[in-house]
């Protein structure tokens, strides 16, 4: 059975890839030195920024052109805020349009009448 993955109410591949999932932590820590050698560490924890990108690779899995058409118009939405469903999670998220291509697609088979498409869908929680 195959977890449901949702931006806003658009229903995403199923195989679709999270690759940052595990590639982030929600601790900041910068160490820095005194004059005298001592090593004094700032730590705090971080609320909101983590990355989540999402990703069709070519040999899994692919965004369909009505899917495609979706997720342009979504990342069009300046400063949008949409749920987002991965199984039984949910977050709230924006485009990472500092990160551009905030939507990174392109045809699996250029001119396909299918219109097969992979790529990332680049995203953050806030």
């Amino acid at each position: 059975m195959s977890m449901i993955k949702k931006l806003g109410e658009l229903l995403l591949p199923a195989e679709l890839v999270w690759q940052d999932r595990h590639a982030w932590s929600p601790v900041v820590q910068e160490s820095v030195r005194t004059i005298n050698g001592q090593s004094i560490r700032f730590i705090a924890a971080l609320s909101g920024g983590r990355p989540i990108t999402l990703e069709a690779l070519e040999n899994l899995t692919w965004f369909d052109a009505q899917q495609v058409s979706a997720l342009a118009l979504l990342a069009a939405q300046a400063g949008a805020v949409y749920p987002l469903l991965w199984g039984e999670e949910s977050y709230q998220v924006v485009f990472r349009h500092q990160d551009y291509p905030a939507l990174d697609l392109r045809a699996l088979i250029p001119d396909h009448p299918a219109g097969l498409h992979i790529g990332m869908i680049k995203l953050e929680t806030i």
